[in-house]
């Protein structure tokens, strides 16, 4: 393709902007009515319409073929043709993140605005990401934004909005755009296809568009990477090629297997994505934003769903929700959002998404009955190791030492028996569990205090999920077993030196880090 779709396809016209509704008929009203505005700020996501908007406020008021009431450019006057092409020396466009210093502003807006226009009515003066001028930029444009000449229309774009000052502001007519739902994306990407003579299925433009988070351009700029691939009939297989990796089937199998605390297949689920090429950041990206959707779908949004994916996967969905109560989606994502976190540093990808699934799953909850803990209810219990836990704890030796503490008479034991004897204590555990010997095997058995075993981790995020009563209990009832005395757990985050001499730098200067 000779020409980009976002280019190729920008709306001519008010009316073929997608969405943003209330921006463009007030906009509309202004101009019909010849009472616009000198300044306007269009502040809002990124590729959602701010500079087509502005291109056609400037191209409208200016267009000679006007009729009274109507506030539609013709695209057909000298003027439209000039501004279409990029000819009218009255139209000044301007990127403040490359023009921030203020003998720009000087230059191209101070200097120019206090001629009148060369060939048309107005001069227009567009300045976009207008949050990167400098305060001296900003201060020499507040005084032209206060006494703007007759013939001056100043239009501002800006996705940080609270970037720019108040005093800017308080002088502008501020329209604040949102994300293009993504219903109305696949709308406008059909049309395209269509003028493009290319046949396309639903679910490849439901996942360009899911993609693009409400972002028209970027849905455009993936949708021509997709008809980049000389296809004149084009499905998800062959879509696939230059889609990004992670796709909404994947996902959905991985969520109901997490929702089901399955977890050796949610874990090797995910592993099989990793192997496949998939990156885990952008794969828990979408974990979080359809977790989202089941969870707001949970408390009555019955559009969080609808707009986003096909009815068989609504269906598959729906199906986990029935299933879940919304404290349980609320936990779900805020434990993959932590793993988000954890993926930056982890040299294991899947790591923390293994570690977040272990969290979510419910394990055997034993109850502890003094020193000698069993289970009370064996039959309801499936891992190979609750059978074995039923018999009693083997009775103190002769010679063993004894501490009285608040707890009781508590057996100590030292710190070289539980080295001697922790890879029984590991492979009890990898008999039970499937993940959890991960994250110990992270650890380092660093202290025995009374009755308390200290293990210490890199990440603070080990010890934390370590210390789940759930795990815990379940790592004690092993330990038990092995030294025969009740031993209780202490997991502990151990910072690193140079960590702690960065914490001192940071408190002695006040700085922090980002």
């Amino acid at each position: 393709m000779s020409e980009v779709l976002y280019r190729k396809y920008r709306p001519s016209t008010f009316a073929d902007v997608i969405d943003q509704e209330h921006v463009k008929r007030t906009i509309q009203n202004q101009i019909a009515s010849n009472k616009h505005a000198h300044a306007y700020l269009l502040t809002g996501p990124r590729g959602v319409g701010k500079t087509t908007i502005a291109r056609l406020v400037a191209k409208t008021l200016n267009c000679t073929n006007q009729k009274e009431g109507k506030s539609e450019p013709c695209n057909k006057c000298d003027s439209c043709k000039a501004v279409i092409n990029g000819s009218a020396l009255d139209i000044v466009e301007m990127d403040a993140a490359s023009h921030t210093d203020v003998d720009n502003v000087r230059e191209n807006i101070i200097g120019n605005v206090r001629f009148t226009p060369n060939q048309l009515q107005y001069k227009v003066f567009i300045i976009d990401e207008v949050h990167m001028l400098s305060t001296s930029a900003f201060n020499a444009l507040l005084k032209t934004l206060e006494e703007p000449p007759a013939h001056a229309i100043f239009i501002l774009a800006t996705t940080e909005i609270h970037k720019v000052p108040e005093t800017i502001i308080s002088r502008c007519q501020r329209f604040d755009f949102k994300r293009v739902p993504i219903k109305l994306i696949v709308k406008r990407m059909k049309t395209i296809a269509k003028k493009e003579g290319i046949e396309i299925t639903d679910d490849v433009l439901a996942e360009v568009a899911r993609h693009s988070d409400g972002c028209m351009r970027d849905a455009e700029s993936l949708l021509g990477q997709v008809f980049s691939l000389g296809e004149k009939k084009i499905d998800m297989e062959t879509a696939s090629l230059v889609l990004p990796a992670t796709t909404t089937v994947l996902v959905i199998d991985f969520l109901e297997a997490v929702h089901k605390q399955d977890q050796a297949r949610a874990i090797e689920l995910v592993n099989q994505y990793v192997e496949q090429g998939i990156d885990m950041a952008h794969f828990l990206d979408d974990v979080i934003e359809f977790s989202r959707g089941m969870l707001l779908f949970s408390l009555g949004d019955k559009h969080a769903l609808t707009d986003r994916c096909s009815k068989d996967v609504q269906k598959r969905i729906e199906s986990i929700i029935q299933n879940s109560s919304a404290n349980h989606l609320g936990k779900t994502i805020e434990v993959f959002l932590s793993a988000r976190q954890q993926i930056k540093t982890s040299k294991i990808p899947q790591l923390p998404i293994e570690l977040a699934i272990l969290s979510l799953s419910e394990p055997v909850d034993f109850k502890r009955q003094g020193v000698a803990s069993v289970c009370a209810d064996d039959e309801k219990v499936s891992n190979p190791l609750a059978s074995e836990l039923k018999s009693e704890a083997v009775p103190l030796e002769k010679g063993d030492k004894v501490s009285e503490t608040a707890f009781g008479s508590v057996p100590i034991i030292s710190l070289d028996e539980v080295k001697k004897k922790w890879p029984e204590v590991f492979k009890q555990l990898q008999e039970t569990n499937g993940t959890l010997p991960v994250v110990v095997q992270s650890g380092q058995l660093c202290d025995v205090c009374d009755d308390h075993v200290e293990i210490t981790f890199n990440y603070e995020f080990h010890a934390d999920l370590m210390n789940k009563e759930k795990n815990r209990k379940l790592l004690e009832k092993i330990m038990e077993r092995v030294f025969g005395k009740p031993l209780r757990l202490r997991a502990k985050y151990q910072q690193s030196e140079a960590d702690e001499t960065v914490d001192e730098l940071l408190e002695e200067f006040g700085g922090s880090v980002a």
